[in-house]
């Protein structure tokens, strides 16, 4: 649903909405990517906590 947002902020020239929606999609996707690979089962995890 972001992907959208952040083509129609760019195309209509809102540079301020358009940073703040590109810094979230990416802070959101870090977010969730971490935690599902560093968990203290998985191998990383393990690797980095345990």
């Amino acid at each position: 649903m972001m992907a959208p947002r952040v083509w129609l902020t760019a195309r209509a020239h809102q540079v301020a909405r358009h940073r703040a929606t590109v810094r979230g999609l990416v802070t959101g996707a870090l977010l969730i990517a971490g935690f599902f690979t560093l968990p203290p089962f998985r191998l990383l995890g393990g690797w980095l906590f345990g």
